[in-house]
């Protein structure tokens, strides 16, 4: 271990670090039922302690997230910066401030927006996802500035807004924007502190099939849209998915294809005319959206030839165009991530595959190196009683610490 690295990890306060995760905890930021600007002062404000170049960066009402009619002033995000003193390369930490809502408070055992340590972990809405990750980053910086170890590149730090909700007015906004442009990019989620170089492609799709409406008394005057789904449905599950399956990563589970939302008819004695599916398709890379939408149009034409024809439609309602991270084990980032990983756990990194989505599918449009990190179980993400391990938050925190060092310094 190097003397500035030896002296970034004694500069390391435990106490701090768990402060700090509690005062973001103890501010609501759920969605949809409140909104980032309280979190996200509380976020610059700890820059600002560390003079730590800093702003806020809210999105023009002209963003708009089709999920709700809130003001797009109402999910501000935060970059903060700590130039080198030469020219290098810029790595960027981003990790989301908003949560899930908390759900039932019955479930709970503890007040979810108030966060309480006991057995080692603490306990909160948005402990592991994604409020973990977003104090590890900070403190990491905040750590970094202290240290006063001149870099030789850019570090930035942005606790995002808006992930929980399709990211619009986020990480999408500011990537479309221009704000910044890294060179690789840590995508704070939680991952049990593992390294994870891959993320399925996210893809919804709506299907609506138009038939004929009738009596029910006499199906045969009219077509069944409903059943027409049904057939759709089966042929997916028994022909579709064992078919893109085939394709295999070494990091991620197979592709997915999951009819998650049904609508047909609307009267007991109707023959419905329409009917409306959506399906949930995670994408291993290597199975393109372009070749399912196609796989589904060929089904959809073969079920319809027969004698009770009916019309369809297809409609793509979320895409990031393909773009996956999967990035190679044998880059800079990966590695100089696992030699810090390596050094603070005392064993070899395995790398792995984040199961949900993160806004590394927004930053992959930029081909640039991404990993996936933080604490906490993903498991534990969006249920109730949501903790995140201190051990693991100061381990994170430290594995940060010492990536930044190693790539930058």
């Amino acid at each position: 271990m190097t003397e500035d690295e030896k002296k970034v990890l004694s500069l390391i306060d435990e106490n701090e670090i768990v402060e700090f995760m509690k005062s973001l905890i103890n501010v609501r930021s759920d969605y949809p039922e409140s909104d980032t600007r309280h979190i996200s002062e509380v976020c610059l404000e700890k820059f600002k302690e560390h003079n730590i170049e800093c702003d806020l960066y809210i999105p023009p009402e002209t963003v708009r997230n089709p999920k709700d009619n809130n003001p797009s002033c109402w999910y501000p995000s935060v970059i903060a910066k700590i130039s080198g003193q030469e020219e290098g390369p810029v790595l960027l930490l981003n990790a989301h401030m908003d949560t899930v809502s908390a759900g039932k408070r019955s479930e709970w055992e503890t007040d979810p927006f108030q966060a309480e340590c006991r057995k080692g972990n603490i306990y909160g809405r948005g402990a592991g996802d994604d409020k973990g990750s977003v104090c590890a980053q900070i403190m990491a910086a905040t750590i970094i500035k202290r240290a006063g170890i001149p870099l030789k590149g850019t570090l930035l730090v942005n606790p995002v807004s808006d992930e929980e909700a399709n990211s619009c007015r986020g990480a999408k906004w500011l990537r479309d924007s221009a704000a910044f442009k890294p060179d690789m990019a840590i995508i704070g989620e939680q991952t049990n502190n593992q390294i994870a170089v891959a993320e399925r492609a996210v893809v919804f799709v709506k299907i609506s099939i138009t038939g004929k409406g009738c009596h029910g008394a006499m199906p045969w005057a009219g077509s069944n849209a409903t059943v027409h789904m049904s057939d759709f449905i089966q042929v997916l599950q028994r022909e579709l998915i064992p078919e893109v399956q085939k394709t295999t990563h070494p990091y991620l589970p197979l592709t997915t294809l999951s009819a998650t939302h049904i609508e047909g008819g609307f009267q007991v004695n109707i023959i419905p005319e329409k009917c409306v599916l959506e399906i949930d398709c995670r994408l291993t890379p290597g199975v393109t959206e372009k070749y399912v939408l196609k796989r589904f149009e060929e089904i959809l034409d073969g079920l319809s030839n027969h004698s009770e024809k009916f019309q369809y439609n297809i409609e793509v309602t979320n895409s990031e165009k393909g773009v996956v991270v999967d990035t190679n084990p044998d880059v800079l980032l990966v590695q100089k991530m696992a030699e810090a990983y390596e050094q603070m756990k005392g064993e070899k990194a395995e790398f792995t595959g984040y199961r949900q989505a993160s806004d590394g599918r927004v930053f992959a449009k930029w081909q640039i190196p991404i990993t996936i990190f933080g604490p906490g179980d993903p498991a534990l993400g969006h249920a109730p009683n949501e903790f995140v391990p201190v051990e693991q938050l100061i381990e994170a925190t430290k594995i940060l610490c010492l990536t930044i060092l190693k790539l930058l310094s």
